[in-house]
């Protein structure tokens, strides 16, 4: 990570570490987060050019995590409404960074998926079975 990412607020960080797996969940969450209405999967898929399964991911993750209300319907619907007061500020945080510092939030979405990906590639690696 460069040191413009790790000037991002500690409690920015931990709430990226812990809730946000990728950009796009960034993006669905200030979407969503600036809109007083409700969306469907479709809504947000076309907004972000995203594919709907990609949308539904990402609205179905945020949900999970306590970021996002779903109103079930003919069609399920979701809106921006975090389970917390505390919650609410990491997304207030997160959407100020996103206006004046929005490459430092992707850059470190961005290291966290690699070490990730990283992570689980080692995990995959043979050891030499021979130790001469």
């Amino acid at each position: 990570m460069t040191d413009s990412v790790n000037e991002l607020p500690p409690e920015l960080r931990a709430f990226l570490h812990s809730c946000i797996e990728s950009i796009e969940q960034v993006e669905v969450l200030i979407l969503l987060r600036g809109s007083e209405r409700s969306r469907t999967v479709g809504d947000i898929a076309t907004a972000l050019r995203l594919t709907p399964a990609g949308a539904r991911r990402d609205l179905e993750t945020l949900t999970a995590r306590g970021l996002l209300d779903v109103h079930v319907g003919p069609e399920l619907s979701y809106r921006y409404r975090p389970k917390s007061p505390d919650l609410g500020r990491y997304c207030d945080l997160l959407a100020e960074c996103y206006v004046t510092a929005r490459q430092d939030v992707f850059g470190y979405i961005a290291a966290k998926s690699r070490l990730a990906m990283k992570r689980f590639a080692d995990a995959f690696n043979l050891r030499d079975r021979d130790p001469r």
